[in-house]
Parts: C-alpha cells; structure tokens; sequence
C-alpha cells in the first residue's frame, strides 16, 4: 500500500473514531440533560414541601403565641374582667327584688364564662342554647332572673359529645377555666379494685351518696368554671366543685316514640343510669328478680365497674343510640326526677339571639314553646332561690379554704 492509501486509510478510521466518540459525548449530554431536569423536579418538590411545613409551622406558631399573648394577658389582669352587667357596683331593685352589686358581680363572672364557652364552641362548629332559668331570663328579664345565680346551656347530645372532645385543648392556655365532669369521682360503694383504680379521684361517701342521690355529682352534666373564684352551695357537699360554674346539659330522644326499639333503648338508658348513680338499688333489685330490660348478667358485670366507667359507658349509650326524634328532653328529668320536661325537637331546629344584660344569649327560635312546654305560663313571676350559700369573685376557693377557720 503506497503512504497515500495508508495516510487516507488512516484519516477515514479517525473520522470514524472521531464520530463514535461525538456519538458518545452527545449521548453523554442528553443523559446529563435529563439528569438536570430530574434534579430540578426534584428539588421543585423538596422546596414545596418545605415551604409547606413552614407555612404550617407559622401557623402553629401564630396561634401558640395569641394562645401565649391572652393567657399573659389573663395572668396581668387577673380579676380585669370585661363588664357586662350595667350598674356593675350599685344595688338596684329588679322586679321587686334587691339586687346587690356583690350578686352583678357573680353574674357577671358567668357571663365571663359563658362567653368562653361561646368562643370554644364557634371554633369547633357547636351549637347550643340557653335553658331552663337562663332562657326565661332572656326572654322575660333580658338577662338574669333577679334571684338567680347560676347560668344553664343545653346542646344535642352529638354537639355535647364534641365539645367534651374539645374542650381540654381549648383550656390548654386558659388558665383559670376548667372543667369538672360529673363521672371524675370514685365512692365508697365501688369495689375496693374499682376504687383503687381510681384512688386519685375525689371520694364521694355513702352517706352523701344516699343524702343526695339527684344532684351532681350523680347528675349526668359537665361544668365550666372559673377557678379565680368560689362558689358553695347551699347544701353542702364535700369534694363536688367549689368555684363559680354554667351548667352544660344535654338533649336526648324521650317518649313518646313511634318506633319499640327507640323505646327499648330510652329503658335501657334509664337502667344504665340507674345502675350508675344508685347501684345498691339496682343491686338489691336484681337479687329480687325484678324485671329489667337490660340482660341481668350484663348489669351485673355493669355494677362492678368503677363509678367513673360506669358514667362513661352510660354516655357512650347515649351518644351511640341518639336519633332525631320528635320530643328531645335532659334524660334525668324523664328518669330518676320524674319531672316530664319534654320539648319539641322542631323548636330547636333554628336559633335566634336575645338580649341579655350587656350582650347576647343564644336561644331555640320557638323560645315561646320551649318556655310553655317548661313552665306553663312563663309570664308570671313565681321567685325562686338561687343555689349558693357563699360566694366570691374575688377570692380562689383554694385561698378560702386556706384561710378558713
């Protein structure tokens, strides 16, 4: 081969070297191009998530520190509460009936409390109503019947079972708020294992038991209270609850009803609640044979649970077995006080705001029906008493009792 057939030989096999290995590089190129967008997709991703998680802790953080800012503000200005009584520190004649600054102080400590209890549940998408003496407050007095002194809010029972799965969280930074429960208790009639298991709850004797077999704590409510303050009843009950407090109730189906299984189940409430706030009774009535919808066997093993169980059990009932119904009613009042305070449930279904003292109170739409199905005539004064012996909103019942001779 003369040296220009090698030289161009040559040539042309580096040509082709040099083609393989542009080939090469360009595949190169496109994997580093591919790579690139990879990459960029991923961290696109990466810094999306973590811009979320940022915003999420800001908003945490936002609401930690409004949450820290009020109770900074409560712990400054311990007893400087919003007024919402007029004439906060003169006595006045109301109807007839001396009203004196030391009770428009109460009042306007449950205001301040019922207020709270307002706040948690628009939150949570709550609705409730004021009843009872609060109710026809509002609508005969706008605002509190001179001689009372407590204030009364009722919820259907799902609302109820929400707001007990809120309500801890919500007091988190709310440092004078708290909540007392009617099932927080153990009593002398629990089993010595029951009462072990709950031994660091208040003790509730048999005596009390027996003295006041209807009233809380052997009373299916939950309370709010403001432990700024002190508050006894006039019947005095050891270990109940000692500051000022609104009463939260609630709303179950009650006869008449159309439907046997909807009456079964109001029965067997009735039983669970019996067996739960006067055992020795039920006891005494088993070993008698008496008849009783729930299977014996089941209320046996009932009996023996904790107090606290007990009461616990009988709301998971409620709450498990609630359905509207024509006529809703507070299932003690049907129950154990036989006092037949039923209600439409159609009344309840709107509501409506009323006056009272220096704000507003939430009430069922039909307050009319829901006033004559409770008191007949709910125009006419007939007075009453309030519920408390001593109270003070200036000083913690722990400071009174402290002090107390």
């Amino acid at each position: 081969m003369t040296k220009f057939w090698r030289f161009l030989y040559e040539e042309v096999l580096n040509v082709a070297e040099i083609a393989q290995q542009n080939n090469l590089l360009q595949a190169q190129n496109n994997l580093l191009c591919e790579q690139n967008k990879v990459d960029e997709l991923i961290n696109v991703d990466l810094i999306i998530q973590q811009n979320k998680l940022l915003q999420e802790q800001n908003a945490l953080l936002r609401e930690r520190n409004e949450l820290l800012r009020q109770s900074a503000l409560i712990h400054k200005n311990d007893f400087d509460r919003e007024v919402f009584i007029e004439n906060i520190d003169r006595d006045e004649m109301r109807d007839g009936f001396l009203v004196t600054s030391h009770k428009k102080k109460l009042w306007n400590v449950l205001i301040g409390i019922s207020k709270e209890f307002d706040r948690i549940c628009k939150k949570h998408d709550i609705r409730w109503f004021a009843i009872g003496g609060t109710l026809l407050g509002a609508a005969r007095h706008k605002g509190f019947i001179p001689w009372d002194d407590d204030i009364d809010v009722v919820m259907f029972r799902p609302d109820y079972e929400k707001f007990k799965r809120v309500v801890e969280e919500e007091l988190k930074y709310r440092p004078y708020f708290r909540m007392w429960y009617w099932f927080n208790y153990r009593l002398e009639t629990d089993s010595e294992a029951a009462q072990h298991a709950n031994w660091d709850l208040p003790f509730i004797s048999r005596e009390q038991m027996e003295k006041y077999p209807l009233w809380a704590p052997f009373y299916p409510l939950i309370r709010l209270t403001d432990e700024r303050t002190t508050y006894l009843m006039r019947d005095e009950r050891e270990n109940v609850f000692n500051s000022v407090w609104i009463d939260i109730l609630c709303l179950d189906p009650c006869p008449p009803f159309t439907d046997d299984e909807l009456l079964r189940n109001f029965n067997m409430a009735h039983e669970l609640l019996l067996a739960t706030v006067v055992p020795e009774k039920v006891k005494a009535a088993l070993y008698n044979h008496e008849t009783f919808m729930s299977p014996p066997d089941k209320l046996m093993t009932f009996l023996k649970l904790p107090y606290k169980t007990r009461a616990q059990q009988f709301d998971l009932f409620l709450a498990k077995h609630f359905v509207e119904t024509p006529y809703v009613s507070e299932i003690t009042y049907q129950t154990i006080k036989k006092l037949n305070y039923t209600y439409k449930f159609k009344d309840f279904e709107n509501t409506v705001y009323l006056p009272f003292e220096k704000t507003e109170i939430p009430v069922p739409a039909e307050y009319d029906s829901v006033l004559t199905d409770r008191y007949g005539n709910w125009r006419n004064f007939v007075v009453g008493k309030g519920h408390a012996n001593t109270y003070s909103t200036d000083i913690s019942y722990k400071e009174y009792f402290s002090k107390l001779l």
